[in-house]
Protein backbone atom coordinates (compact mmCIF):
# COMPACT_ATOMS: atom_id res chain seq x y z
CA UNK A 1 0.00 0.00 0.00
CA UNK A 2 2.56 2.23 0.23
CA UNK A 3 3.84 4.33 -2.30
CA UNK A 4 0.71 3.34 -4.45
CA UNK A 5 -2.36 4.76 -5.78
CA UNK A 6 -4.07 4.22 -2.08
CA UNK A 7 -1.93 6.54 -0.66
CA UNK A 8 -3.94 9.87 -2.44
CA UNK A 9 -7.08 8.12 -0.78
CA UNK A 10 -7.30 10.80 2.26
CA UNK A 11 -6.88 13.56 0.10
CA UNK A 12 -9.08 12.94 -2.46
CA UNK A 13 -11.55 12.58 0.78
CA UNK A 14 -11.02 15.37 1.98
CA UNK A 15 -11.22 18.27 -0.76
CA UNK A 16 -14.61 17.02 -2.61
CA UNK A 17 -16.00 16.82 1.19
CA UNK A 18 -14.75 20.23 1.70
CA UNK A 19 -16.31 21.62 -0.93
CA UNK A 20 -19.74 19.62 -0.38
CA UNK A 21 -20.02 20.31 2.66
CA UNK A 22 -18.15 23.79 2.73
CA UNK A 23 -16.88 22.92 5.97
CA UNK A 24 -13.01 21.77 6.43
CA UNK A 25 -12.50 20.34 9.96
CA UNK A 26 -15.24 17.17 9.70
CA UNK A 27 -13.59 16.65 6.31
CA UNK A 28 -10.12 16.31 7.81
CA UNK A 29 -11.34 14.21 10.85
CA UNK A 30 -12.79 11.80 7.58
CA UNK A 31 -9.10 12.22 5.42
CA UNK A 32 -7.45 11.47 9.04
CA UNK A 33 -9.97 8.30 10.07
CA UNK A 34 -9.49 7.06 6.50
CA UNK A 35 -5.50 7.19 6.61
CA UNK A 36 -5.70 5.49 10.00
CA UNK A 37 -7.52 2.93 9.13
CA UNK A 38 -5.78 1.78 5.86
CA UNK A 39 -2.82 1.64 8.73
CA UNK A 40 -4.50 0.31 11.07
CA UNK A 41 -7.05 -1.96 9.62
CA UNK A 42 -8.95 -3.11 12.89
CA UNK A 43 -12.09 -1.45 14.78
CA UNK A 44 -9.91 0.55 17.57
CA UNK A 45 -6.68 0.63 15.60
CA UNK A 46 -7.48 3.18 13.32
CA UNK A 47 -8.92 5.30 16.65
CA UNK A 48 -6.24 4.31 17.95
CA UNK A 49 -3.75 5.69 15.09
CA UNK A 50 -5.51 8.85 14.54
CA UNK A 51 -5.03 9.89 18.16
CA UNK A 52 -0.84 9.10 17.69
CA UNK A 53 -1.06 11.00 14.92
CA UNK A 54 -2.60 13.97 16.64
CA UNK A 55 -0.48 13.77 19.59
CA UNK A 56 2.56 13.16 17.89
CA UNK A 57 2.23 16.74 15.57
CA UNK A 58 1.22 18.44 19.05
CA UNK A 59 4.39 17.36 20.85
CA UNK A 60 6.57 18.70 18.35
CA UNK A 61 8.52 21.70 19.86
CA UNK A 62 7.82 23.85 17.28
CA UNK A 63 4.52 22.93 16.56
CA UNK A 64 3.18 23.84 20.24
CA UNK A 65 5.06 27.39 20.16
CA UNK A 66 2.64 27.72 17.33
CA UNK A 67 -0.46 26.46 19.24
CA UNK A 68 0.27 28.53 22.28
CA UNK A 69 1.33 31.86 20.08
CA UNK A 70 -2.34 31.77 18.38
CA UNK A 71 -3.81 31.19 21.50
CA UNK A 72 -1.62 34.00 23.36
CA UNK A 73 -2.08 36.26 20.16
CA UNK A 74 -6.07 35.97 20.27
CA UNK A 75 -5.79 36.89 24.10
CA UNK A 76 -4.36 39.66 23.61
CA UNK A 77 -6.55 41.11 20.64
CA UNK A 78 -9.66 40.30 23.06
CA UNK A 79 -7.66 42.65 25.72
CA UNK A 80 -7.11 45.35 23.34
CA UNK A 81 -10.87 45.14 22.24
CA UNK A 82 -12.11 44.83 25.57
CA UNK A 83 -10.69 48.18 27.18
CA UNK A 84 -11.84 50.94 24.52
CA UNK A 85 -8.94 51.10 22.70
CA UNK A 86 -10.76 50.44 19.63
CA UNK A 87 -13.63 52.89 20.14
CA UNK A 88 -10.53 55.51 21.35
CA UNK A 89 -9.09 55.23 18.00
CA UNK A 90 -12.31 55.55 16.04
CA UNK A 91 -13.28 58.85 18.21
CA UNK A 92 -10.18 60.19 17.55
CA UNK A 93 -10.06 59.79 13.73
CA UNK A 94 -13.96 60.51 12.75
CA UNK A 95 -13.74 63.89 13.20
CA UNK A 96 -10.40 63.99 11.37
CA UNK A 97 -12.02 62.91 7.63
CA UNK A 98 -13.38 65.54 5.26
CA UNK A 99 -13.22 64.47 2.05
CA UNK A 100 -14.20 61.67 0.09
CA UNK A 101 -10.67 60.88 -0.78
CA UNK A 102 -9.35 61.37 2.71
CA UNK A 103 -12.46 58.63 3.97
CA UNK A 104 -10.53 56.05 1.88
CA UNK A 105 -6.86 56.94 2.93
CA UNK A 106 -8.12 56.73 6.43
CA UNK A 107 -9.61 53.45 5.71
CA UNK A 108 -5.98 52.25 4.19
CA UNK A 109 -4.15 54.45 6.95
CA UNK A 110 -6.08 52.24 9.31
CA UNK A 111 -4.60 49.08 8.29
CA UNK A 112 -1.83 50.41 10.28
CA UNK A 113 -3.00 49.44 13.92
CA UNK A 114 -5.69 46.90 12.77
CA UNK A 115 -3.57 44.90 10.47
CA UNK A 116 -3.63 41.71 13.07
CA UNK A 117 -6.35 39.46 11.84
CA UNK A 118 -9.01 40.85 9.44
CA UNK A 119 -11.86 39.98 11.40
CA UNK A 120 -10.17 41.85 13.93
CA UNK A 121 -9.85 44.52 11.07
CA UNK A 122 -13.39 44.36 10.17
CA UNK A 123 -15.00 45.06 13.98
CA UNK A 124 -12.75 47.88 14.42
CA UNK A 125 -12.66 49.72 11.46
CA UNK A 126 -16.18 49.18 9.27
CA UNK A 127 -18.36 51.24 11.97
CA UNK A 128 -15.96 53.61 12.35
CA UNK A 129 -16.26 54.31 8.08
CA UNK A 130 -20.10 53.59 8.42
CA UNK A 131 -20.52 57.33 10.44
CA UNK A 132 -17.99 58.66 7.70
CA UNK A 133 -19.26 57.19 4.28
CA UNK A 134 -23.06 58.69 6.25
CA UNK A 135 -22.05 61.96 6.43
CA UNK A 136 -19.90 62.29 3.09
CA UNK A 137 -22.44 60.15 0.77
CA UNK A 138 -20.43 57.56 -0.27
CA UNK A 139 -22.17 54.15 -1.38
CA UNK A 140 -21.42 51.34 1.47
CA UNK A 141 -20.45 48.83 -1.02
CA UNK A 142 -17.26 51.12 -2.07
CA UNK A 143 -16.20 51.55 1.54
CA UNK A 144 -16.82 47.96 2.71
CA UNK A 145 -14.83 46.77 -1.08
CA UNK A 146 -12.03 48.88 0.31
CA UNK A 147 -11.85 47.76 3.74
CA UNK A 148 -11.96 43.93 2.75
CA UNK A 149 -9.47 44.64 0.40
CA UNK A 150 -7.05 45.61 3.07
CA UNK A 151 -7.89 43.22 5.15
CA UNK A 152 -6.99 39.26 3.89
CA UNK A 153 -5.20 40.23 0.97
CA UNK A 154 -3.10 42.70 2.65
CA UNK A 155 -2.22 40.66 6.20
CA UNK A 156 -1.24 37.73 4.13
CA UNK A 157 1.39 39.94 2.85
CA UNK A 158 2.81 41.40 6.79
CA UNK A 159 5.88 39.77 8.23
CA UNK A 160 5.45 39.60 11.24
CA UNK A 161 2.45 39.94 13.92
CA UNK A 162 -0.15 38.43 12.42
CA UNK A 163 -2.03 35.14 13.47
CA UNK A 164 -1.51 34.74 9.56
CA UNK A 165 2.20 34.48 9.69
CA UNK A 166 1.94 32.36 12.48
CA UNK A 167 -0.19 29.73 10.78
CA UNK A 168 1.87 30.11 7.73
CA UNK A 169 5.16 29.37 9.23
CA UNK A 170 3.19 26.02 10.80
CA UNK A 171 2.14 24.81 7.66
CA UNK A 172 5.30 25.46 5.95
CA UNK A 173 7.71 23.98 8.83
CA UNK A 174 5.44 20.69 8.66
CA UNK A 175 4.95 20.61 4.73
CA UNK A 176 9.08 21.16 4.94
CA UNK A 177 9.58 18.48 7.26
CA UNK A 178 6.93 15.65 5.73
CA UNK A 179 9.41 16.50 2.35
CA UNK A 180 12.53 15.75 4.18
CA UNK A 181 13.92 19.02 3.28
CA UNK A 182 16.11 21.22 5.96
CA UNK A 183 14.90 24.60 4.69
CA UNK A 184 13.90 26.74 7.67
CA UNK A 185 10.28 28.18 7.58
CA UNK A 186 10.24 31.29 7.82
CA UNK A 187 12.60 32.93 5.69
CA UNK A 188 10.87 30.43 2.96
CA UNK A 189 7.87 32.60 3.90
CA UNK A 190 9.52 35.77 3.48
CA UNK A 191 10.31 34.60 0.11
CA UNK A 192 6.80 34.01 -0.65
CA UNK A 193 5.55 37.51 -0.05
CA UNK A 194 6.94 39.16 -3.68
CA UNK A 195 5.44 36.36 -5.08
CA UNK A 196 1.64 36.51 -3.69
CA UNK A 197 0.75 37.72 -6.96
CA UNK A 198 -2.90 37.55 -6.55
CA UNK A 199 -2.79 39.91 -3.21
CA UNK A 200 -0.30 42.11 -5.09
CA UNK A 201 -2.90 42.53 -7.69
CA UNK A 202 -5.63 42.87 -5.91
CA UNK A 203 -4.27 45.62 -3.28
CA UNK A 204 -3.48 47.68 -6.98
CA UNK A 205 -6.55 47.63 -8.31
CA UNK A 206 -8.07 48.29 -4.76
CA UNK A 207 -5.67 51.22 -4.83
CA UNK A 208 -6.81 52.70 -7.86
CA UNK A 209 -10.53 52.70 -7.20
CA UNK A 210 -9.87 54.08 -3.86
CA UNK A 211 -8.14 57.16 -5.40
CA UNK A 212 -8.19 57.04 -8.77
CA UNK A 213 -11.86 55.98 -10.01
CA UNK A 214 -13.95 58.40 -11.62
CA UNK A 215 -16.31 58.49 -9.01
CA UNK A 216 -14.11 59.88 -6.29
CA UNK A 217 -12.56 62.40 -8.78
CA UNK A 218 -16.41 63.69 -9.45
CA UNK A 219 -16.95 63.66 -5.58
CA UNK A 220 -13.77 65.18 -4.78
CA UNK A 221 -14.61 67.93 -7.26
CA UNK A 222 -18.26 68.61 -5.68
CA UNK A 223 -20.49 67.46 -8.71
CA UNK A 224 -23.99 67.85 -6.39
CA UNK A 225 -25.65 65.71 -9.14
CA UNK A 226 -23.75 62.73 -8.13
CA UNK A 227 -24.05 63.28 -4.58
CA UNK A 228 -27.55 63.02 -5.30
CA UNK A 229 -26.85 59.96 -7.01
CA UNK A 230 -25.30 58.31 -4.45
CA UNK A 231 -28.13 59.46 -1.61
CA UNK A 232 -30.41 57.94 -3.80
CA UNK A 233 -28.98 55.20 -4.50
CA UNK A 234 -27.78 54.75 -0.63
CA UNK A 235 -32.06 54.88 0.08
CA UNK A 236 -32.55 52.24 -2.26
CA UNK A 237 -30.22 49.77 -0.90
CA UNK A 238 -31.64 50.89 2.81
CA UNK A 239 -35.35 49.92 1.50
CA UNK A 240 -34.08 46.61 -0.78
CA UNK A 241 -31.85 45.93 2.95
CA UNK A 242 -34.74 46.23 5.13
CA UNK A 243 -36.76 43.95 3.59
CA UNK A 244 -34.40 41.45 3.54
CA UNK A 245 -32.96 38.88 5.75
CA UNK A 246 -30.29 39.14 7.99
CA UNK A 247 -27.76 36.43 8.61
CA UNK A 248 -25.94 34.75 11.70
CA UNK A 249 -22.46 37.17 12.69
CA UNK A 250 -19.35 34.36 12.25
CA UNK A 251 -16.99 36.65 13.00
CA UNK A 252 -14.66 35.19 15.47
CA UNK A 253 -11.97 34.60 12.88
CA UNK A 254 -11.38 34.39 9.38
CA UNK A 255 -11.54 30.70 9.92
CA UNK A 256 -14.19 31.14 12.55
CA UNK A 257 -17.19 28.85 11.47
CA UNK A 258 -14.16 27.12 8.82
CA UNK A 259 -16.44 27.58 5.63
CA UNK A 260 -19.65 27.42 6.68
CA UNK A 261 -22.63 28.33 5.15
CA UNK A 262 -24.46 30.91 6.64
CA UNK A 263 -27.81 30.75 5.95
CA UNK A 264 -30.51 33.76 6.15
CA UNK A 265 -32.33 33.72 9.27
CA UNK A 266 -35.13 36.65 9.90
CA UNK A 267 -33.28 38.35 13.09
CA UNK A 268 -29.72 38.86 13.39
CA UNK A 269 -27.61 36.91 15.95
CA UNK A 270 -27.18 38.97 18.99
CA UNK A 271 -23.61 40.16 19.44
CA UNK A 272 -20.71 38.45 21.08
CA UNK A 273 -20.59 39.37 24.91
CA UNK A 274 -16.86 40.89 24.40
CA UNK A 275 -17.96 42.93 21.81
CA UNK A 276 -20.72 44.40 23.87
CA UNK A 277 -18.10 45.54 26.62
CA UNK A 278 -15.84 46.44 23.57
CA UNK A 279 -18.63 49.15 23.20
CA UNK A 280 -19.21 50.02 26.97
CA UNK A 281 -15.18 50.67 27.61
CA UNK A 282 -14.28 54.21 28.32
CA UNK A 283 -12.73 55.21 24.88
CA UNK A 284 -8.53 55.59 24.39
CA UNK A 285 -6.46 55.21 21.62
CA UNK A 286 -3.34 54.40 23.87
CA UNK A 287 -4.60 51.39 24.73
CA UNK A 288 -4.80 50.40 21.25
CA UNK A 289 -1.92 52.04 19.89
CA UNK A 290 1.20 51.67 22.97
CA UNK A 291 0.46 47.60 23.22
CA UNK A 292 0.65 47.35 19.28
CA UNK A 293 3.81 49.50 18.72
CA UNK A 294 5.50 47.29 21.65
CA UNK A 295 4.58 44.02 20.10
CA UNK A 296 5.99 45.01 16.90
CA UNK A 297 9.15 46.53 18.56
CA UNK A 298 9.63 43.28 20.63
CA UNK A 299 8.99 40.92 17.35
CA UNK A 300 11.27 42.71 15.39
CA UNK A 301 14.48 42.41 18.50
CA UNK A 302 13.53 39.19 19.36
CA UNK A 303 13.62 37.75 15.74
CA UNK A 304 16.84 38.81 15.26
CA UNK A 305 18.25 38.15 19.08
CA UNK A 306 17.36 34.61 17.99
CA UNK A 307 19.69 34.39 15.46
CA UNK A 308 22.12 37.65 16.05
CA UNK A 309 24.80 34.88 17.24
CA UNK A 310 24.77 32.40 14.43
CA UNK A 311 25.04 35.07 10.91
CA UNK A 312 27.00 38.51 10.57
CA UNK A 313 24.22 40.19 8.40
CA UNK A 314 20.51 41.58 8.64
CA UNK A 315 19.44 38.85 6.33
CA UNK A 316 21.69 36.14 7.34
CA UNK A 317 19.92 36.64 10.51
CA UNK A 318 16.54 36.34 8.91
CA UNK A 319 17.50 32.81 7.65
CA UNK A 320 18.69 31.57 11.41
CA UNK A 321 16.24 33.11 13.60
CA UNK A 322 13.91 30.87 15.50
CA UNK A 323 10.76 33.04 14.38
CA UNK A 324 8.42 31.05 16.09
CA UNK A 325 9.51 31.23 19.52
CA UNK A 326 10.25 34.60 19.09
CA UNK A 327 6.72 35.72 18.25
CA UNK A 328 5.63 33.44 20.72
CA UNK A 329 7.96 35.67 23.66
CA UNK A 330 6.78 39.00 22.06
CA UNK A 331 3.29 38.32 22.56
CA UNK A 332 3.53 37.07 25.78
CA UNK A 333 5.74 39.93 27.12
CA UNK A 334 3.08 42.48 25.53
CA UNK A 335 0.12 40.81 26.85
CA UNK A 336 1.70 40.93 30.21
CA UNK A 337 2.86 44.41 30.33
CA UNK A 338 -0.37 45.40 28.38
CA UNK A 339 -1.96 43.90 31.20
CA UNK A 340 -0.03 45.94 33.85
CA UNK A 341 -0.69 49.20 31.66
CA UNK A 342 -4.37 48.83 31.59
CA UNK A 343 -4.20 47.79 35.74
CA UNK A 344 -2.23 50.95 35.80
CA UNK A 345 -5.20 53.21 34.08
CA UNK A 346 -7.75 51.62 35.99
CA UNK A 347 -9.05 48.68 34.47
CA UNK A 348 -10.71 45.92 36.40
CA UNK A 349 -8.59 42.65 36.73
CA UNK A 350 -11.90 41.15 36.08
CA UNK A 351 -12.70 42.81 32.74
CA UNK A 352 -8.78 41.90 31.53
CA UNK A 353 -9.12 38.38 32.54
CA UNK A 354 -12.52 37.97 30.46
CA UNK A 355 -10.97 39.51 27.63
CA UNK A 356 -7.93 37.48 27.40
CA UNK A 357 -9.95 34.02 28.13
CA UNK A 358 -12.52 35.40 25.75
CA UNK A 359 -9.92 36.27 22.87
CA UNK A 360 -8.09 33.22 23.40
CA UNK A 361 -11.03 30.66 23.09
CA UNK A 362 -12.00 32.82 19.83
CA UNK A 363 -8.93 31.39 18.13
CA UNK A 364 -9.61 27.76 18.67
CA UNK A 365 -11.39 27.08 15.71
CA UNK A 366 -7.96 27.73 13.92
CA UNK A 367 -5.77 25.68 16.18
CA UNK A 368 -8.17 22.83 15.60
CA UNK A 369 -7.97 23.02 11.85
CA UNK A 370 -3.83 23.11 12.23
CA UNK A 371 -3.82 20.71 14.28
CA UNK A 372 -5.57 18.08 11.96
CA UNK A 373 -4.12 19.48 8.67
CA UNK A 374 -0.76 18.23 10.80
CA UNK A 375 -2.51 15.02 11.52
CA UNK A 376 -3.66 14.66 8.11
CA UNK A 377 -0.12 15.60 6.90
CA UNK A 378 1.09 12.80 8.71
CA UNK A 379 -0.61 9.95 7.92
CA UNK A 380 -0.22 10.60 4.35
CA UNK A 381 3.51 10.88 4.50
CA UNK A 382 3.37 7.33 6.20
CA UNK A 383 1.76 5.60 3.59
CA UNK A 384 3.98 6.98 0.93
CA UNK A 385 2.20 10.46 -0.25
CA UNK A 386 5.06 11.99 -1.37
CA UNK A 387 6.87 8.68 -3.73
CA UNK A 388 3.44 8.52 -5.43
CA UNK A 389 3.08 11.99 -6.56
CA UNK A 390 6.68 11.86 -7.72
CA UNK A 391 6.65 9.03 -10.05
CA UNK A 392 3.35 10.07 -11.05
CA UNK A 393 1.95 13.16 -11.43
CA UNK A 394 5.07 15.10 -11.10
CA UNK A 395 6.59 13.06 -14.09
CA UNK A 396 3.60 14.18 -16.20
CA UNK A 397 2.82 17.60 -15.19
CA UNK A 398 5.61 20.33 -16.43
CA UNK A 399 7.71 22.28 -13.91
CA UNK A 400 6.52 25.51 -15.33
CA UNK A 401 2.94 24.48 -14.84
CA UNK A 402 2.39 23.49 -11.32
CA UNK A 403 2.41 27.28 -9.94
CA UNK A 404 -0.48 28.47 -12.22
CA UNK A 405 -2.18 24.82 -12.01
CA UNK A 406 -2.13 24.93 -7.93
CA UNK A 407 -3.55 28.35 -7.86
CA UNK A 408 -6.32 27.77 -10.05
CA UNK A 409 -7.35 24.40 -8.25
CA UNK A 410 -7.32 26.25 -4.65
CA UNK A 411 -8.83 29.70 -6.03
CA UNK A 412 -11.34 26.89 -7.03
CA UNK A 413 -11.13 25.44 -3.56
CA UNK A 414 -11.25 28.47 -1.45
CA UNK A 415 -13.96 30.12 -3.11
CA UNK A 416 -15.96 27.09 -2.42
CA UNK A 417 -15.23 26.55 0.86
CA UNK A 418 -14.52 30.21 2.03
CA UNK A 419 -11.28 29.39 4.03
CA UNK A 420 -8.13 30.58 3.25
CA UNK A 421 -6.69 28.40 6.52
CA UNK A 422 -8.46 25.78 5.41
CA UNK A 423 -7.25 25.93 1.53
CA UNK A 424 -3.67 26.01 2.52
CA UNK A 425 -3.18 23.22 5.15
CA UNK A 426 -5.59 20.72 2.26
CA UNK A 427 -3.19 21.47 -1.02
CA UNK A 428 0.45 22.78 0.77
CA UNK A 429 1.21 18.79 0.97
CA UNK A 430 0.40 18.46 -2.63
CA UNK A 431 2.19 21.70 -3.35
CA UNK A 432 5.24 20.54 -1.75
CA UNK A 433 5.51 16.55 -2.72
CA UNK A 434 5.51 18.12 -6.52
CA UNK A 435 7.87 20.94 -6.03
CA UNK A 436 10.27 18.65 -4.99
CA UNK A 437 9.76 15.90 -7.56
CA UNK A 438 10.41 18.28 -10.49
CA UNK A 439 12.75 20.97 -8.87
CA UNK A 440 10.47 23.39 -8.40
CA UNK A 441 10.74 26.45 -6.43
CA UNK A 442 9.64 26.17 -3.28
CA UNK A 443 8.47 29.17 -2.54
CA UNK A 444 6.72 29.91 -5.74
CA UNK A 445 5.01 27.11 -5.34
CA UNK A 446 3.98 28.25 -1.07
CA UNK A 447 3.28 31.43 -2.78
CA UNK A 448 1.15 30.05 -5.39
CA UNK A 449 -1.27 28.34 -2.47
CA UNK A 450 -1.19 31.18 -0.37
CA UNK A 451 -2.27 33.44 -2.97
CA UNK A 452 -5.16 30.88 -4.33
CA UNK A 453 -6.86 30.57 -0.61
CA UNK A 454 -6.24 34.78 -0.01
CA UNK A 455 -8.48 34.69 -3.09
CA UNK A 456 -11.24 32.98 -1.27
CA UNK A 457 -10.78 35.01 2.01
CA UNK A 458 -11.47 38.15 0.05
CA UNK A 459 -14.10 37.22 -2.12
CA UNK A 460 -16.12 34.08 -1.48
CA UNK A 461 -19.51 34.44 -0.16
CA UNK A 462 -18.95 31.61 2.21
CA UNK A 463 -16.00 33.73 3.70
CA UNK A 464 -16.63 35.00 7.77
CA UNK A 465 -14.72 38.24 6.59
CA UNK A 466 -17.43 38.58 3.39
CA UNK A 467 -20.14 37.65 6.09
CA UNK A 468 -18.96 39.79 8.70
CA UNK A 469 -18.31 42.93 6.24
CA UNK A 470 -21.75 42.86 4.65
CA UNK A 471 -23.35 42.50 8.35
CA UNK A 472 -21.56 45.82 9.44
CA UNK A 473 -22.33 47.55 6.74
CA UNK A 474 -26.00 46.26 6.50
CA UNK A 475 -24.86 44.78 2.33
CA UNK A 476 -27.15 41.95 1.43
CA UNK A 477 -23.99 39.00 1.60
CA UNK A 478 -24.31 37.90 -2.09
CA UNK A 479 -24.58 41.25 -3.63
CA UNK A 480 -21.71 42.32 -1.79
CA UNK A 481 -19.57 38.79 -2.94
CA UNK A 482 -20.71 39.45 -6.71
CA UNK A 483 -19.66 42.96 -6.52
CA UNK A 484 -15.78 41.65 -5.52
CA UNK A 485 -16.04 39.38 -8.32
CA UNK A 486 -14.67 41.64 -11.24
CA UNK A 487 -11.86 42.43 -9.47
CA UNK A 488 -11.17 38.84 -8.66
CA UNK A 489 -11.21 37.89 -11.71
CA UNK A 490 -9.16 40.48 -13.13
CA UNK A 491 -6.46 40.17 -10.33
CA UNK A 492 -7.16 36.36 -10.39
CA UNK A 493 -6.10 36.24 -14.21
CA UNK A 494 -2.96 38.63 -13.74
CA UNK A 495 -1.89 36.09 -10.84
CA UNK A 496 -2.34 33.17 -12.97
CA UNK A 497 -0.30 34.78 -15.83
CA UNK A 498 2.42 36.00 -13.50
CA UNK A 499 3.00 32.23 -12.36
CA UNK A 500 2.80 30.70 -15.75
CA UNK A 501 5.98 33.37 -16.64
CA UNK A 502 7.86 32.49 -13.28
CA UNK A 503 7.47 28.87 -13.65
CA UNK A 504 9.94 29.68 -16.69
CA UNK A 505 12.10 31.97 -15.19
CA UNK A 506 12.23 30.09 -11.75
Amino acid sequence: MYGTIWSLLPFLVVIPLAMLTRQVVPALVVGLLVGSYMMAPTPLGGIDKALYYLYKEVEVSGNLHLILFLYTFGSFVGLVRITGGVNGFAKWLEPRVKSVRGAFAVAWLTSLGTFMAPDFRIIAVAPIMKSIIERLHIRPQKMAYVIDVTATPLISLIPIGTAFVGYMIGLLAVALKHVGSSQAAYPLFLSTIPLNFFAIAILLIGAYISFFSKDVKAANAGERSFAKRQVSSEHKARTVIAHASHLHRGIQMETGKLGTLHKPSEHAAPPEAIDVLSEQAPPSALNLVLPILLLLMLTFFLTWWSGHALATNFFGVLMKADATKAMLQAILITLVVSSLFYLFRGQKISKLMYGVLAGGNEMMAVIVLLVFVWAVSGVSTDLGFSPYVAHTVGAVVPRMLIAPALFVLGSVISYFIGSSFGTWGILMPLGFSLAMTTHASLALIAAAVFASGTLGGFASPLSDNTVAMATVMKLPVVDFANSLLKSTLLAGAVATVFYGIAGFVM
